[in-house]
């Protein structure tokens, strides 16, 4: 992601898991790094030699375990096949609905109960990635009109429900085009120092069969 992206989700209050995935993230190479390090952070936890903090409303399998380490019991993991990579997923996508809950409810574009769809862990992972992923492109779409723009809040916030309705039924869309009426005045700045090669208009007057253009 664009630094100027993560600038605004970043966020500091990381639990054990977050940071860990923030680690691998950065560092492993292989499906072997992924298993030895999974393997020695269970075997830490079950031998007491770690008692890390967590979120309390964290999902990944990884945070279960923890939260089993506490009473000094912890159920067998068997760390092959798809597992580690599994876990590995899980701490992920743990991790970027609290970045992205952060952003969204902070800064006051929406609620959880609208957010719901997006953050349920019911569903099943390939469904969780889907539209944790079409979360992550309404994110992009709200800070480039924060950015670039510098969109005012009713104008954001407007755009967020906009987004949040269409990709509550639709597929994900790189190519969507979402539309927000705005005054021209908003976007002064732009056009007046900006200098295009090209410019386009559309006038229309009149409504229904009476419209011309």
């Amino acid at each position: 992601d664009p630094p100027i992206f993560n600038s605004f989700v970043e966020r500091g209050n990381l639990d054990f898991v977050e940071q860990l995935w923030t680690r691998l993230r950065k560092s492993v190479t292989s499906y072997q790094d992924v298993r030895d390090s999974l393997k020695l952070v269970i075997e830490a936890l079950r031998y007491g030699d770690i008692k890390p903090w967590i979120h309390r409303d964290s999902s990944s399998s990884l945070s279960k375990l923890i939260l089993q380490s506490y009473h000094q019991q912890i159920d067998h993991v068997s760390l092959s096949g798809a597992t580690p990579i599994t876990m590995l997923l899980e701490m992920g996508l743990d991790k970027m609905r609290k970045d992205y809950i952060n952003y969204l409810i902070g800064e006051e574009l929406t609620t959880l109960n609208r957010l719901n769809h997006y953050l349920s862990t019911e569903a099943d992972l390939q469904e969780q990635v889907i539209r944790l992923r079409k979360l992550h492109h309404l994110l992009e779409i709200v800070v480039s009109c924060r950015t670039f723009l510098t969109l005012p809040y009713d104008r954001l916030f407007l755009l967020t429900q906009s987004c949040l309705d269409h990709y509550k039924t639709s597929a994900y869309d790189e190519e969507h085009e979402f539309k927000l009426q705005i005054k021209p005045a908003l976007i002064s700045h732009l056009y007046q120092s900006e200098h295009p090669m090209m410019w386009g208009v559309e006038v229309s007057s009149g409504q229904g069969p009476r419209e011309v253009r």
